[in-house]
């Protein structure tokens, strides 16, 4: 492979060295001739260069349609089903916290009746018995000194 770049190279120099001495030597005639002639090769070229940019352009074209059928019949259906669960998902989830919050309301109710209804006269009567012991055992205390003085 290389070998015949190398051989294209070197043809391709040749030849350019053989019109820079032929357009010295030949004079104004051999370069007018050839100017004509690389005006019509470029023109040529140019014709090609265009015609290539309208066949990319349509393959471009071609290439975004074909995406956007893809993306019309295969992924915006699955977006959407994927969504729709998405939804299913938060509605359970808003349903699960709205239980939650009702129950914690309930648990702090229950609490609070709990706490006044309950466990407020235990206390008071826990607080009663332990004064009238702290009293007994004070006056225990008090009748045992007075003995003991006189």
């Amino acid at each position: 492979m290389l070998r015949w770049i190398g051989i294209g190279i070197g043809l391709l120099t040749a030849v350019l060295f053989g019109f820079i001495i032929a357009a010295i030597f030949l004079g104004e005639g051999f370069r007018a001739a050839w100017r004509d002639v690389f005006i019509v090769i470029l023109a040529a070229l140019q014709l090609i260069g265009a015609v290539l940019s309208i066949a990319i352009l349509i393959a471009i074209l071609y290439a975004v349609e074909q995406i956007n059928r893809l993306a019309r019949n295969n992924v915006i259906p699955k977006l959407d089903e994927a969504l729709a669960k998405a939804n299913e998902a938060l509605d359970a989830t808003r349903t699960i916290a709205h239980n939650v919050r009702d129950s914690a309301q309930t648990a702090t109710t229950t609490t609070t009746y709990v706490a006044e209804r309950v466990v407020s006269p235990i206390i008071r009567i826990s607080s009663l018995v332990t004064g009238v012991r702290a009293a007994a055992t004070t006056l225990a205390r008090r009748d045992k000194t007075d003995g003991q003085a006189g």
